[in-house]
């Protein structure tokens, strides 16, 4: 995980992975397995580093989910909680919906 000089931005970005993994996790630990190890052979990136590569992300949920990707934006929103307003999240959620 690369680390910016800027505190706030790691926190973000733990807490953000932390958020995706929790629901994934949620969905069950193959489900989880599966799209860490596609995150990883197809777009060489991991978890952690979605917020940098968000459409890698979007792409292999949509691919193992179908109909059920929007609900796990849903998920990832509400575990995020109150804080989903700050601009580092929205601009990521803006750009998983797009």
């Amino acid at each position: 995980m690369n680390f910016s000089v800027h505190p706030e931005e790691n926190i973000d970005k733990a807490f953000l992975a932390f958020c995706i993994e929790i629901v994934l996790l949620r969905m069950g630990k193959p489900q989880y397995e599966k799209v860490v190890s596609r995150l990883e052979k197809e777009y060489q990136t991991y978890i952690p580093e979605c917020d940098k590569t968000p459409l890698a992300l979007k792409r292999v949920l949509q691919d193992i989910f179908g109909d059920a990707y929007d609900d796990i934006l849903k998920e990832i929103r509400s575990e995020i909680g109150e804080i989903v307003s700050k601009k580092y999240y929205t601009d990521f959620l803006t750009t998983m919906t797009k």
